[in-house]
Order: C-alpha cells, then structure tokens, then sequence
C-alpha cells in the first residue's frame, strides 16, 4: 500500500502531463492529483457541448479535464446493414436503440446445431477490416494523454448475442464444442485485430482497454467453474496481448464481478473498470481494503442512483467521499460507474466534473 496522505512528504510533479499522471497513479507511485475520465453515449456528449459552450468533443475533454484518450479504428469491411436493412453491428447481429448501445433485435445464430452451423455463419469478420493506418495517426496525436487501445474484445457478449444468451449457456451444458467454436471465432477476430494496433501503433499507447460483461446486478452470471472453462482461456488471449506489449491491462466488466477479481488479478489485471458500486459485491471501500495498492480502480461514480436521482450536492460528496476511499491507496480515477447516459441532469454530471478537478488533488 501506497501512503497518500502525508502532506509533509508529499511534492508536486512539475509540468505532470496527463500520461506521466495516469502512468504514475497506475504503477502507485506518488502524482499530483487523482485521474479524470469520461464515457457517455452520443447524445450526452452533445448536451455538453452545449452546456460548455464548445465545438468539438477533443474540447470537451480539456474543459472537463480528462486524462485519457480513447482512438478508435474506422471500419472498411462489409457494410454494416442486413438484407433487410437493418444496422447491424460486425458480427450481422441487427440493432435497435442508441447506436453502439442498441440491443440486438434478431440472433443470426440462434438455429445453431453443430461447429460445422458455425463455420458456414457468412457474416464472420476478418481484422483486416478495420483502418489501421487512421487508427495509428490518431493515436499519435495525444502524446500528452495517456492512450487507451487494443480491441474492445467483447468475445463471450458477442457469443451470447450472436445465440441469444438462454441458448448459449445451453450450449455451454449440453454442446460445449459448439460454444467453443462460437468462442474462437470471437475471440479470435478480437485477438488479431488487438494484435495489429500494438504493432501499428503499440508506441503511442499505454494501456490495453478491453471489455466483456460477466456480472448480474445480484451476482456474477456463472460459476467460477464456468468462467474458468468458458472465460478464462479465451481472456486469458487478450490479457496476454497486453503483456506482450509491455502495457498496462484494463478491463471492463460490469456488474457483479467481484468473485472473479483474484482471477482477473492472477492473470494480469492491472485497472478494474468500471466498479458498478449498487451491484453486489462492489462496495468501493470493501474493494479498497481487499486489493487496495495491488489493483487500480476506475470509475465508481454511482450512475444507477447519485447522478440520475441525486442533486448537485450529492454528486459532489460523493465525489470527494470516492476520493478519500482510496487517497490511502492510489491507483484511482474519478469516472462513472457506467456510459451516462440522456437521464442524468447535464447539471450533475458538470457539478461531478467540477468536484473532480476541486477535489482530486492530493497535497
């Protein structure tokens, strides 16, 4: 464990940039202040926009003081819409709803029988679908931001949906070679994509970020057996990526994961994000006292009830609550427990913003 709470011996960086920031808080070395990160769907981010009076979404970051920088790469492969007209995501699974949020309105796969059903699925895609070389520019522009990369390696969600989830996890029981062939053809497009960013831009990124789903709000939505039969492995790849690379490992996984967290840590996890705090298992200060100065923690602030329900002020003290938790710690950075989304007052989300850069200073 980290100290951070003697003033006496504590020193301000000078000219700490955002990078150095994060890079230092996630190795738990002594920083300045704790990190600043964002995430919401697209019509929070205009809201903003207006409310801040800014053009541009790389404006907004500045003016809410956001350490991090997220590029992605464009997709170049198959048109992105069924024979029906549908938008669909890479995988041909149709959407409906906001954007990447949307929740799938047909499982293209949901007759599947046999590994031979899954090998002749039309819609598989390859990693050379994506831009690499406008991922690799962007990515060189925030040398003043600690970068986020790799895939979004969203393998077991991807197998789920692809089904429907009721039939996976009965493939899981009575067909296990069928949910493993569904598995390494996520994973595998993942794996190679995630690959290929670090070799083309691997320099100007710091951390891995990836992101799979294994939590319910009540608890974890399988065994440990079943994670270590159906998961484990498969993250296992993507976590391995990372190493490879030298980078720090992030992982998104929302819910209550909280009995999987000495196996996320076994196999190289170095940032939990987001810490969905209502659900099961997740309270900060119990997370803060198990892992506290091993295990990095991003996120937190509660978008389930403070933000959408709570007032300014709430917001506020939970903002410095969150802060003193782990002040003894290191290793934390203020962000939302999930996306905010359209129900969240603009003016809670600016007062949460605004605590942050009053509050997360750490002399």
């Amino acid at each position: 464990m980290v100290d951070f709470g003697s003033a006496m011996s504590f020193t301000v960086t000078a000219g700490m940039n955002s990078k150095e920031r994060v890079l230092r808080n996630y190795t738990f070395q002594r920083v300045d202040r704790f990190t600043i990160d964002f995430c919401a769907e697209s019509a929070v981010y205009a809201r903003l926009r207006d409310y801040y009076g800014v053009q541009t979404d790389l404006e907004l970051m500045e003016t809410l003081h956001v350490d991090f920088r997220y590029p992605k790469p464009n997709w170049i492969g198959f048109p992105l819409v069924d024979k029906e007209g549908r938008s669909t995501d890479y995988f041909g699974i149709p959407r409906a709803g906001h954007g990447d949020f949307g929740y799938p309105i047909v499982h293209p796969l949901a007759h599947v029988e046999s590994i031979a059903d899954v090998e002749a699925y039309p819609y598989w895609p390859t990693a050379d679908m994506w831009d690499y070389d406008q991922y690799e520019r962007d990515c060189r522009q925030f040398d003043q931001h600690a970068v986020l990369g790799g895939a979004w390696a969203w393998f077991f969600e991807a197998a789920c949906e692809l089904v429907g989830m009721d039939r996976f996890f009965l493939l899981i029981h009575d067909q296990p070679e069928v949910a493993h062939a569904l598995l390494e053809k996520t994973t595998g497009f993942m794996e190679r994509t995630s690959e290929i960013m670090f070799e083309m831009a691997g320099k100007y990124i710091d951390i891995c970020f990836t992101g799979d789903d294994y939590g319910f709000q009540q608890g974890p939505m399988m065994s440990s057996r079943m994670f270590d039969g159906f998961v484990r492995p498969y993250l296992q790849r993507i976590y391995d990526v990372a190493r490879k690379n030298g980078k720090l490992m992030m992982h998104h996984s929302c819910g209550s994961v909280a009995a999987f967290i000495p196996a996320f840590m076994n196999m190289g996890l170095n940032i939990l994000e987001p810490i969905q705090v209502r659900a099961a298992g997740m309270d900060p200060g119990e997370l803060a006292r198990k892992y506290g100065g091993r295990l990095c923690f991003h996120g937190s602030m509660d978008t389930q009830g403070t933000l959408p329900f709570g007032t300014p002020e709430d917001v506020r003290r939970e903002v410095r609550e969150r802060i003193a938790t782990f002040k003894p710690y290191g290793g934390f950075t203020i962000a939302p427990s999930q996306h905010l989304l359209t129900d969240i007052p603009v003016e809670n989300i600016a007062a949460m913003y605004d605590e942050a850069w009053k509050s997360a200073w750490l002399g």
